[in-house]
């Protein structure tokens, strides 16, 4: 017998949402049970600090989680590289029971393979078909090297692995947290079988097929799982079929409910755990965010700081503070950072916000690190605009060569809104979230002891 059937089985984009994770470990179980062979893939941004359980933990407990699946290989998404630590990514996998696939993303300084991944793995079926695993995450080459990673280009990397993988395997899969246009990209320029995606939340119901490659992706947020067909004869794939199946469509079982409290109040409690302050009355969001501009400003020792409203969630309570308040009113995976303008610069700014402020009040917004409701409005803090459209910083007028220096965030950077932002120079500090920062500016505002 010749002739076998292989199905491989697809998780992508869960950012934390465990309340799906009882049915899709039962789905995914039983499918493992009922197919004569099966391989299970995770595709990066497993992980999500909104979450409380995965903020308390940096992410470990979802990985306890994952292990009940005992997936066959997973890669990394940028809520895993970037919003941890180095230190914190590099102890994320530390109990895992699956292996981790990332191809394209070193470790600096000696540019050397992450002692908890490998570039690819190779999986052999009962008829001995062999199949190359091969996984890649976005390489955000601005970003990275901060955390002391060293991200490597796509074609490169592919350059470099495919010509040997093809001389020694019978077929190839990509788990690619790269994004749809990129999938689409690499499957007209490189001979791979199936590439099973990420990043970009594309829901591919039935697969899309590019030049002889299969695209799957199964959305986000566990709504929807993927299931990959290949048939093959003589160690050949002569077909391959992808489907999703819609989470919602699977059976609750009467201790789902319960296991998932469980899961959240354990994250809820090792946050509340963790004191900042001590409040002597409730701390509106609009006064958070004039806090937050002072705490940009001596962070970066800097005199003018800029920070939309919608950065602020809820409202402080009164009296102690804990890292749990924090996680409910800045549940962004969003990072302090400084530029650099001319005044030509900040004249253009002022303009880019004219322009866009009234929709951007009451925009809702997700992605690039936001996780909050609205954009809402900018603020500043040194920096004035008079009524003859002047613009002061620190009570000077700015001069249009001159060059400037703003304490902001990163979000501004990667949103669409602002071009004069994506353009200048800027610093980003990638080991400090807002409200860790936020953290410190009251606790040193307070004098708290924990």
């Amino acid at each position: 017998m010749s002739t076998e059937t292989i199905h491989l089985l697809h998780t992508n984009d869960m950012h934390s949402h465990i309340e799906n994770w009882p049915r899709i470990l039962r789905f995914l179980l039983q499918k493992k049970q009922a197919y004569q062979q099966s391989y299970t893939f995770d595709i990066g941004d497993a992980i999500d600090r909104l979450n409380p359980l995965t903020d308390a933990t940096m992410g470990q407990a979802n990985v306890q989680l994952m292990n009940g699946l005992h997936y066959d290989g997973v890669t990394i998404g940028n809520n895993e590289g970037l919003v941890l630590s180095h230190d914190a990514m590099n102890h994320l996998y530390d109990h895992a029971n699956f292996d981790v696939l990332l191809a394209n993303l070193t470790e600096m300084p000696k540019d050397n393979q992450p002692t908890w991944a490998k570039p690819y793995k190779i999986v052999t079926t009962d008829l001995g078909t062999k199949l190359a695993i091969i996984g890649m995450t976005a390489p955000y080459e601005l970003t990275y090297p901060s955390l002391d990673w060293q991200p490597h280009e796509v074609e490169d990397t592919l350059n470099q692995l495919l010509p040997k993988l093809q001389r020694i395997t019978d077929g190839i899969i990509l788990l690619s947290h790269l994004g749809l246009p990129t999938d689409e990209d690499i499957a007209k320029k490189y001979d791979i079988d199936v590439i099973i995606g990420a990043h970009t939340h594309h829901l591919l119901e039935h697969g899309k097929l590019v030049n002889g490659t299969l695209l799957a992706g199964a959305g986000r947020y566990g709504e929807h799982i993927g299931d990959i067909t290949l048939k093959l004869n003589q160690h050949k794939i002569i077909e391959k079929t992808a489907m999703t199946v819609p989470t919602y469509e699977l059976a609750e079982e009467s201790g789902d409910y319960e296991l998932i409290r469980s899961w959240l109040a354990y994250g809820r409690d090792a946050l509340s755990a963790q004191k900042v302050a001590v409040l002597p009355r409730s701390i509106t969001t609009d006064e958070q965010v004039y806090d937050g501009l002072r705490a940009l400003k001596q962070y970066f020792s800097v005199p003018v700081s800029m920070l939309s409203t919608g950065m602020f969630v809820e409202d402080l309570p009164e009296g102690e503070l804990n890292r749990y308040d924090l996680l409910e009113s800045m549940p962004h995976a969003i990072n302090p950072m400084v530029i650099t303008l001319t005044g030509a610069d900040i004249y253009t700014l002022f303009a880019e916000i004219d322009k866009q402020q009234q929709r951007l009040s009451s925009l809702a917004l997700k992605g690039s690190g936001f996780r909050g409701k609205i954009f809402g409005y900018m603020r500043f803090d040194g920096i004035d605009r008079q009524r003859d459209h002047k613009i002061l910083y620190l009570g000077q007028e700015i001069q249009q060569q001159r060059h400037y220096q703003i304490a902001t965030l990163d979000h501004y950077k990667w949103v669409p809104f602002f071009p004069v932002i994506q353009d200048v120079p800027a610093k980003i500090s990638l080991d400090i979230l807002l409200r860790e920062l936020m953290a410190n500016y009251y606790e040193k505002k307070y004098n708290a002891r924990k």
